[in-house]
């Protein structure tokens, strides 16, 4: 058995090994935590008086991590693992001998051959005995502090004593700060650390995008959600913040830092705007990167030590219109137009893409089909026309939200729309697409009339041949002409006459228009007076004739068109001719002025014989002076197409007078005016004779005048194309001359009837007043 001394001091020796394992290991675990919570105290807090942010909470983590590690660590490796390891008492022994070497091995020996069951020594009792006595009694000279080496312990309290002592000062100092700083290193809490300045995000003001011209809403107010806001791609937002004042310093200016997510960095500083209200001071931002976005960016925004990180803009791409597709259906005054091509049931008789300058007529029902590149979201529209602007709400979007129709069931007006299209998200875009749809409005016809063979007279009994065109854009319904009877017609009518009343009503005639919008039509005053449709008409009134066309416009009220209305007095067959005769003798006139300028013809044509090609060939024949002769025969050409000009003037004129002649006779014939005599006399005696003038001897003329023209290089032919012209021109003014005779003698005629006439009117006053007198006789002898 070892000596129990000897046992005391090895329990001893084992008991304080394993306390000072336990104290190295606790002194380590202290170290790293107290190491870990003022580095990251220092990380955590350091950068947020320099205008910096607290660690993020993964960085937190991490560092918790590690701090978790190495604790285990250590109580791992250096606490479990060399506690749980064996302490034999010889391993003691020689751990006590190395420290004590004037034991000589005695300690060791003792332990070693008193272990129970041992076998196998040879050894001597009495020598065991010795060394037992031997070793207890050098126990007292054993001092079991040299075995352990202090300097790891005091290595390890000089590193964690400094630092519990000001973690304790920093507990006692602050006790919140110690509390928030250890809550945000043990991932407890995400307090920010207190700051000098307070600065709070607002948002992002944007300016709200209205179909309207009229821009009096406010600005939209986007608030960031979990530190995200979506903005429409070119929108120019202004960014605001707002600096508590009353418990907080104010900044004196914060910074945006922002990058965009192609790389681009920049800064930007806000403005201070206005004073401070209700504890804060607002700031914003209304510069890059937030004017005319065009990409994402992330920002963060920086006033004295405090700061908003972590914040993000999202340029999204807002809907546009991609085409636009009208509908039209047009109105039933079209639909019934002969020249109407949209006569079909179809839902829509026209279907066509938007184009620049579409103009739509009148009345229409359009239907406007907007296609958008993204699903629609709200649509703002306003029509704007003759002014004044209208919102629609009525809209009509499409399953899938592409698309959205505008229904404008009757199109008058010219027309602007203005669309804003918005997605789901309220991202709309930022400015009105805009369209212009003109109007076609429909015009009234257009109508004309004419009285062929009718002057300003007619006679009681007159037929008046009507002569009308009508013309619409999309067809003439309707062509009335009318013969309206005026109030004064029968002033002057015997006693026993009827008077036409001031009101009465004109009559009419429906005439049927061809295809070229032409209709001829008669109105028989005779046979309107015989059927009593009309009083009789007396000479000295006055009728008016007129047409009226209508097309087939029904949308406020009609379209009707009156043409220029005749006003005819009504004469005497007599009065009548008298009248004809007055234009006769302006006829006469127009001859006699036109025998006058063929004499003119005559007499050039002449001298171009006598003086011009007979020079011209004399010259040919005896000079060559090339020049003078270029130069006479440009004047004789001149000359010459001056004279060809003449014959044509001559030509037109006599037309004009056969023409006028004929509008005589049938002028006689519409007011059955019996006068075949004068008819005779006139066309077969005037105008057949003119014709025939014109159209052989005038024409005859005319291309010997042109041959002359042609044959100027030549002076012998163009001389016998000369003398061939002066012998036509002789027979035009003998032609003309024996027309003119027998105007002459139809005027002597005219005079001789003006006479009878004359001698008929004094009979008729004669009688009337001889049947006055008589009157006068029986009055007088009643008084």
């Amino acid at each position: 058995m070892l000596d129990p001394e000897l046992q005391s001091l090895l329990q001893s020796l084992r008991g304080r090994i394993r306390r000072y394992v336990v104290w190295d290991s606790v002194l380590a675990i202290i170290a790293v935590v107290l190491v870990a919570f003022w580095i990251g105290l220092l990380i955590d807090y350091v950068p947020v008086t320099l205008g910096g942010t607290e660690m993020p909470r993964s960085a937190r983590g991490i560092l918790l991590a590690a701090v978790g590690f190495a604790v285990f660590v250590i109580v791992v490796r250096m606490l479990i693992d060399r506690l749980s390891r064996p302490l034999p008492d010889d391993s003691l022994a020689l751990l006590v001998e190395r420290h004590h070497p004037q034991l000589a091995g005695r300690l060791v020996t003792a332990v070693q051959l008193s272990r129970p069951g041992r076998t196998g020594d040879s050894h001597s009792p009495d020598l065991l005995r010795l060394v037992h006595r031997e070793a207890s009694e050098s126990v007292d000279e054993v001092d079991p502090g040299r075995v352990f080496r202090m300097q790891p312990l005091i290595q390890k309290a000089a590193l964690a004593g400094p630092l519990l002592l000001l973690a304790l000062m920093f507990a006692a100092y602050s006790p919140s700060a110690f509390a928030r700083a250890a809550a945000r290193l043990t991932l407890l809490s995400d307090a920010r650390w207190p700051r000098r300045a307070r600065l709070e995000m607002v948002g992002v003001d944007l300016p709200t995008v209205s179909a309207s011209n009229i821009q009096d809403s406010d600005p939209q107010r986007i608030e960031f959600e979990n530190g995200v806001m979506r903005l429409p791609t070119g929108s120019s937002g202004i960014l605001r913040i707002r600096a508590a004042a009353e418990d907080a310093e104010v900044p004196s200016a914060c910074t945006v830092y922002y990058e965009t997510d192609d790389g681009t960095r920049g800064q930007s500083n806000m403005r201070r705007v206005g004073r401070q209200r209700d504890g804060y001071q607002a700031f914003v931002l209304d510069g890059p990167p937030l004017s005319n976005l065009a990409s994402s960016f992330s920002f963060s925004i920086q006033g004295l030590d405090d700061r908003l990180i972590n914040y993000r803009i999202e340029a999204a791409e807002p809907p546009a219109i991609s085409a636009m597709n009208v509908k039209i259906r047009y109105p039933d005054y079209l639909r019934d137009s002969a020249t109407s091509t949209a006569i079909d049931e179809s839902e829509f008789d026209f279907e066509t893409p938007y184009q620049a300058g579409l103009r739509i007529s009148e009345g229409s029902g359009v239907t406007l089909e907007a296609v958008s590149s993204l699903p629609l979201g709200d649509v703002d529209v306003v029509l704007e026309s003759d002014g004044q602007e209208t919102r629609v709400t009525d809209l009509v979007y499409a399953d899938d939200r592409r698309s959205v129709q505008l229904n404008l069931d009757t199109f008058n007006n010219p027309t602007a729309i203005r669309i804003v299209p918005s997605d789901p998200d309220g991202i709309s875009a930022q400015a009105p697409f805009r369209y212009f749809l003109g109007a076609i409005l429909d015009e009234p016809p257009s109508v004309s009339l004419a009285l062929n063979g009718i002057q300003s007279a007619v006679t009681p009994i007159a037929r008046l041949p009507l002569q009308c065109v009508a013309e619409d854009d999309y067809g003439v319904v309707s062509v009335t002409a009318f013969v309206a009877q005026n109030a004064s017609a029968n002033e002057g009518a015997d006693d026993g006459a009827a008077a036409a009343p001031e009101s009465a009503e004109p009559i009419s005639q429906r005439l049927e228009l061809d295809r070229d919008g032409q209709a001829g039509a008669v109105i028989d005053l005779r046979e309107l007076t015989n059927s009593g449709q009309i009083p009789a008409l007396q000479p000295g009134g006055a009728i008016s004739v007129y047409a009226e066309a209508r097309d087939g416009y029904n949308l406020d009220g009609t379209h009707l068109t009156t043409s220029e209305i005749f006003r005819l007095q009504v004469v005497t067959p007599e009065e009548l001719l008298s009248l004809m005769e007055r234009r006769e003798l302006g006829l006469r006139t127009r001859l006699e002025q036109t025998v006058t300028e063929t004499q003119g013809l005559r007499e050039q044509l002449a001298g171009f014989r006598s003086d011009r090609f007979e020079l011209l060939m004399e010259r040919q024949q005896g000079e060559s002076e090339q020049q003078t002769r270029q130069r006479e025969l440009r004047i004789i050409g001149l000359r010459v197409q001056q004279s060809g000009l003449q014959a044509s003037k001559t030509a037109e004129e006599l037309t004009g007078i056969a023409e006028s002649l004929d509008d005589l006779l049938l002028e006689m014939v519409n007011n059955r005016v019996d006068s075949k005599d004068r008819q005779e006399r006139l066309g077969s005696g005037v105008r057949d004779p003119l014709r025939q003038i014109v159209d052989v001897s005038m024409e005859q003329l005319k291309q010997q005048i042109r041959a002359i023209e042609d044959s100027i290089e030549q002076p012998e032919q163009a001389l016998e194309q000369t003398e061939a012209a002066i012998q036509t021109a002789d027979q035009v003014l003998l032609e003309l001359t024996a027309v003119l005779e027998k105007m002459l003698d139809l005027e002597s005629y005219n005079e001789l009837l003006d006479l009878v006439r004359g001698l008929i009117q004094d009979q008729e006053q004669l009688k009337e007043d001889t049947q006055q007198e008589r009157k006068n006789r029986v009055k007088d002898l009643f008084k």
